[in-house]
């Protein structure tokens, strides 16, 4: 059986004189130009057996053809850190490093073999004879929103990359006509899956790795006619005057959410913004684990279903399992299970489980929700279930107690049955909140303490990082108030 591969330059979809690319400062390339690119440092990336092609960069034009190189040879791509870490765990046969920064790999036994089109430069492992031991439809390793830095990986297939892209072109409506901007990290599933999606459908996309709230950005999008924009949570819920004045001067139509709850407030904000403009706004949800998106919420939905993360995307299946023992759960609620486009081959944490086919059938997402007309609503994570006074309850639950959206808050749980609110708004307003936690649990005020913070860290993907916050609250020196 030949190994699989993925071409997302040169198919039936993108035409070779349609724009494939907006680049910083040198304007359109159109699909035939970026083949002969591909075709370029894909010559330098050739290898006896099916090669693992680590990539340390993000949104630049290096990391994007060796990205579209190794796809088109059947290797394996992973958008992990070249530290010496990640390059002992996995050995990969080459090292394209993140343009102008990021360590040298010639330490760990790479050879610098050239520098391709668009200073590329590529590093082989120069020791140890060529391996075969990648299992051959192994596509993508991706880190987790939780383990970036660390060699933990998802393993994802090609099948799961085309079919999971072909279920978002088909939910979302993407045509050729699109111009898409990379707002999100595509070492990570969700900025990914934008660039997959476009290129797929012979799009356009607008290569740019600024932030997505730079008033700069927002002009290059005007400038470059874009008419998508896809973003989390942290992202919308900072949009100001400045920025919803700008969106009025760009032909964006389409916005998309994923990475976290949004909110119901700030969801139907964007959604009449985008309705006054003629356009749509697509609350998602996806997971690393499931290449990228599991469900979908159609404009045409809202207000009906607010709340809901929509119906699974097409060809996708989802399913309710039973709760955690002694979780108060609302009706029908339970462990949400996943089947269908883009569930991952397994994990990964070091070369030897490259070797390993499928492990993974039916994906436990980690999640708590429910299906109402087969429309599912998330209400936490299983993790995130904890006993306070001896009553289990969800700290997830918790938040959507004192969600507000100018006032960024989480609820992490201590000792001492003692629930922590750390807040990053007005201290005032957290007070209030802190009165109505302690309602909602039924325990005195004293079991819920107050940390003001200057910002809630986030993860690379935009999540509130409860692990770096369980760390703040365990901090002993800390005088709560």
């Amino acid at each position: 059986m030949a190994p699989a591969t993925l071409d997302l330059v040169t198919h039936s979809g993108a035409p070779p004189r349609s724009p494939a690319l907006h680049l910083p400062g040198a304007g359109e390339m159109t699909y035939a130009e970026l083949a002969g690119l591909v075709d370029e440092v894909a010559r330098s990336l050739r290898h006896d057996n099916k090669a693992l092609v680590l990539c340390a960069g993000d949104r630049d034009l290096p990391t994007l053809l060796a990205y579209l190189a190794a796809l088109r040879l059947g290797h394996a791509v992973a958008f992990l850190p070249a530290s010496a870490e990640v390059l002992a765990a996995y050995r990969p046969e080459f090292v394209v490093p993140a343009p102008g920064a990021g360590p040298d790999p010639t330490g760990s036994g790479y050879r610098l073999i050239g520098e391709s089109p668009c200073g590329t430069k590529i590093f082989r492992r120069h020791s140890g004879h060529p391996a075969d031991d990648v299992d051959e439809q192994t596509a993508l390793l991706l880190a987790t929103s939780g383990t970036t830095g660390s060699p933990k990986a998802v393993r994802l297939s090609y099948a799961g990359v085309a079919d999971n892209a072909d279920a978002v072109i088909e939910v979302l409506g993407i045509t050729a006509a699109e111009r898409a901007p990379t707002t999100l990290p595509i070492t990570h599933a969700y900025g990914l899956s934008v660039l997959n999606t476009h290129l797929r459908a012979g799009a356009t996309v607008v290569l740019d790795d600024r932030s997505p709230l730079a008033l700069a950005t927002w002009d290059r999008l005007a400038r470059t006619g874009a008419t998508s924009f896809a973003a989390v949570p942290t992202t919308y819920a900072a949009f100001g005057p400045a920025h919803v004045n700008l969106l009025g001067r760009t032909a964006i139509r389409t916005m998309t959410q994923s990475g976290a709850r949004l909110g119901d407030e700030l969801t139907m904000r964007l959604v009449r913004m985008m309705e006054q403009r003629g356009g749509r706004f697509f609350p998602m949800y996806g997971q690393t684990e499931a290449t990228s998106r599991i469900a979908c919420l159609h404009p045409a939905d809202l207000p009906d279903r607010l709340g809901s993360v929509g119906p699974a995307v097409p060809g996708g299946t989802i399913t309710i399992g039973p709760a955690p023992a002694h979780h108060r759960a609302v009706p029908g609620e339970g462990a949400v299970l996943y089947r269908g486009p883009g569930v991952m081959l397994g994990y990964a944490t070091c070369r030897a489980d490259l070797a390993r086919g499928a492990e993974v059938d039916v994906l436990d997402t980690g999640d708590l929700g429910y299906l109402r007309d087969g429309y599912l609503y998330l209400t936490g994570r299983t993790k995130r279930i904890v006993k306070v006074l001896g009553v289990r309850t969800s700290l997830d639950d918790l938040e959507r107690v004192v969600e507000h959206p100018d006032h960024p808050a989480a609820v992490v749980c201590g000792a001492d049955d003692v629930v922590h609110l750390v807040g990053a708004g007005d201290p005032a307003v957290h007070e209030r909140q802190r009165g109505l936690l302690a309602e909602a649990l039924g325990v005195p005020v004293r079991h819920v303490l107050f940390r003001p913070v200057d910002h809630l860290p986030r993860t690379p993907g935009g999540k509130v990082d409860y692990r770096a916050l369980a760390g703040i609250v365990d901090d002993r020196e800390v005088r709560w108030s």
